[in-house]
């Protein structure tokens, strides 16, 4: 594999020379683009073949393993049972994640999957207001409340907070209890499963789309445009969200920070915040190598795309190692660190700004993408 991509390299190289040196004549402009649509082909394909399509039926089949646990533990609210429910919403969660910068302009979008999966953070007064009705609690009832009443978030407070004994002790004293999780772990599952038809080949066919897409970057609709601002937009989320309001540190340099504020990590009940931030940044590396295949990496190198004098995809990838290392050398949860030891977060901090310009300016820039969002703070 190794090897496959090195000479995937030393060929999209040549391309890369061919596109500079107008004088030759099977390189004129005409067949250079010709040269940019092959490789872009390649790139949507195994985008589509090994990292769309692939993730999303992981994540059904974990959003499907959850429901099944959370039927187990809402029969017999045991330990045991609650345990394994915890473990399955974590695998969920992790898959989840890793799709981040896949809720693409289009029917996918649309479709408000994301939100209705993943609303975060949770309403828990919603959530204690919907269990405390009179009305029938079922999964057409969770369907109607607001995204920041189910979903993952939602799962993951009725199953974490509290700790264990208080967990199962509500569970087993109340049956409109059981029967809400058990309905926000039906919905996950069943938005799941329509999300990844949307995209399957045999359903909405969402792949094909994203492949027929080949454009350059300077349409708004090329495939190529819409990765790179979801990916622009999961490097934001990284550090604004992720860790800057954690942090208390302003969006808007014009504002001033605050205190640190452990409530808003992401998973704040599971602590698991370091093993989603994670995810995302291995779905970010994904989407630049196509796990293997013709990747953004790759494309970069046929617009001979550099970044102070190495190659501009090599660079991304080396900032997200780096990012990786910052994090996933912390000991304990995100939450514990921002109340206990902020400053060990800071170095991961300075390196999402790092990552956001790389994708923001020099990614994009190449690409001839324009990034249709903004923020405040002119990414620093």
């Amino acid at each position: 594999m190794y090897f496959d991509r090195i000479n995937r390299r030393v060929l999209y190289g040549l391309i890369a020379c061919c596109i500079m040196a107008g004088a030759v004549a099977a390189c004129d402009s005409e067949g250079s683009e010709d040269d940019r649509a092959a490789v872009r082909q390649a790139l949507l394909s195994d985008l589509a073949n090994s990292v769309i399509d692939p993730l999303h039926k992981a994540f059904e089949q974990d959003a499907a393993t959850l429901q099944r646990a959370v039927v187990a533990f809402t029969s017999d609210p045991s330990q045991p049972n609650l345990e394994t429910a915890q473990n399955a919403w974590v695998s969920a969660a992790v898959s989840w994640r890793k799709l981040a910068a896949l809720n693409l302009p289009g029917p996918v979008r649309s479709g408000i999957f994301h939100n209705r999966i993943n609303t975060w953070p949770a309403n828990v007064d919603f959530i204690e207001d919907a269990i405390a009705t009179t009305d029938t609690v079922n999964e057409a009832y969770v369907e109607r409340l607001g995204s920041s009443s189910r979903g993952l978030p939602g799962l993951e407070y009725l199953l974490f907070e509290g700790g264990t004994t208080a967990v199962i002790e509500r569970m087993s004293a109340d049956s409109q209890r059981r029967a809400y999780v058990l309905a926000v772990a039906q919905n996950v599952a069943s938005k799941a499963g329509e999300l990844t038809q949307t995209w399957s080949r045999d359903g909405g066919n969402q792949l094909a789309a994203f492949e027929l897409a080949n454009t350059e970057g300077r349409s708004l609709q090329s495939s190529i445009s819409r990765i790179v601002n979801e990916m622009a937009m999961v490097a934001e989320d990284l550090r604004h969200v992720k860790l800057g309001a954690p942090l208390g540190i302003a969006r808007n340099p014009d504002d001033p920070n605050t205190a640190p504020r452990p409530e808003r990590v992401e998973a704040p009940y599971a602590e698991v915040s370091v093993q989603l931030f994670s995810a995302e940044v291995d779905a970010l590396r994904a989407i630049i190598t196509a796990n293997g295949g013709t990747g953004l990496d790759d494309y970069l190198v046929t617009l001979d795309a550099e970044f102070e004098g190495s190659p501009l995809g090599e660079v991304i990838l080396a900032q997200l190692d780096r990012l990786e290392a910052e994090i996933s050398g912390q000991t304990g949860s995100l939450k514990a660190l921002v109340q206990d030891n902020p400053d060990a977060l800071m170095p991961a901090y300075a390196e999402t700004g790092q990552l956001l310009r790389l994708v923001k300016a020099d990614l994009a820039n190449w690409l001839g993408v324009s990034i249709t969002f903004s923020d405040n703070d002119g990414d620093s």
